[in-house]
């Protein structure tokens, strides 16, 4: 794993009693070597009402409106994102926006920001 690697950004949650993954406000989202989630943080489950239970394992994908995927993946390598949706656990979506990634071998973190409006 490289420096900035994924096991040692979950590294630096792990010596804390309360982490900074713990109160961050952007959604934090783990994933493992095939895309599928392997933690979120208590952002992610409030914003998206699902507990990380719910989603362990499922495709990050299957959680984006089917019309934004798209945009979501062209997100990866756009300086400013578009705005996509997430399905809530009950009704309606949410608008986020990528504004972070990193991945290295098929694992990967990211963080989205949910866009108020």
């Amino acid at each position: 794993m490289s420096k900035h690697g994924v096991t040692e950004f979950l590294a630096l949650f792990a010596d804390v009693g309360t982490t900074f993954f713990d109160i961050e406000s952007d959604l934090l989202i783990v994933l493992d070597g095939q895309g599928g989630i392997e933690r979120v943080n208590p952002a992610f489950e409030r914003t998206l009402d699902r507990i990380e239970s719910e989603v362990l394992r499922v495709p990050i994908i299957q959680l984006i409106d089917a019309n934004d995927w798209a945009k979501f993946i062209r997100g990866f390598t756009e300086i400013h994102p578009e705005a996509v949706r997430m399905l809530r656990k009950g009704n309606g979506d949410v608008l986020v926006r990528l504004v972070a990634c990193r991945f290295k071998g098929g694992r990967g973190f990211i963080v989205l920001r949910k866009v108020m409006g």
